[in-house]
């Protein structure tokens, strides 16, 4: 390969032709979220996060399903007693 002179050099190139731009794909579609659910963060220490693991393991199910199975008996006990507080 031949070696450029200093005037070959200094001489401002044509920058490269860009290829066209490539259609991005549609984003996915968000799994399992329905209109009815709504997507929320928690936090939570790091002791407790590795207690549920194990009993999620324990149970076969997955540690987010376990949280909601939680959510779903304390509520039916703030109804229980809110039933009591009525009568």
């Amino acid at each position: 390969m031949k070696k450029p002179t200093l005037t070959e050099s200094l001489t401002p190139k044509a920058p490269p032709q860009a290829e066209p731009p490539v259609p991005l794909a549609p984003p996915p579609a968000k799994v399992g979220l329905t209109e009815s659910r709504v997507a929320t963060s928690v936090r939570i220490e790091p002791d407790k996060l590795d207690e549920l693991k194990m009993l999620a393991v324990r149970r076969r199910v997955k540690v987010n399903d376990l949280i909601l199975q939680g959510i779903d008996h304390v509520l039916a006990l703030g109804r229980q007693t809110q039933g009591r507080a009525v009568a």
